[in-house]
């Protein structure tokens, strides 16, 4: 079928409770939200629901989904991630955002 696209639905806290993220990010949204972007070691780009808490020293979060979001190595730039983030702005009405990697890792 060409000029059908097919969206898959987001994969369900229950069936997926965990991701491990590589060449990752927390940006910030102008509302004031966190976001855990980067790529799931399982093949995607992925965005998270908004951060509610933070463990540096685990380097682990759990987002508004109750999702464990764990990150994997140091923090870094990915494609297809990247994409995601610019879709998830996109249909969010996100204008501005920041990269707070840095300052929330400290």
């Amino acid at each position: 079928m060409t000029g059908v696209q097919t969206c898959a639905l987001p994969i369900s806290v229950e069936d997926q409770p965990e991701v491990f993220l590589v060449s990752w990010q927390i940006m910030e949204t102008n509302e004031g939200s966190r976001h855990f972007v980067g790529y799931n070691i399982h093949g995607e780009g992925r965005v998270s629901s908004s951060i509610q808490t933070f463990d540096k020293e685990h380097m682990l979060g759990q987002t508004r989904s109750g999702r464990v979001y764990k990150l994997k190595g140091p923090p870094g730039y990915n494609s297809d991630a990247d994409y995601v983030w610019a879709r998830w702005r996109d249909i969010n009405g996100i204008n501005s955002y920041s990269v707070v990697t840095e300052e929330v890792t400290k």
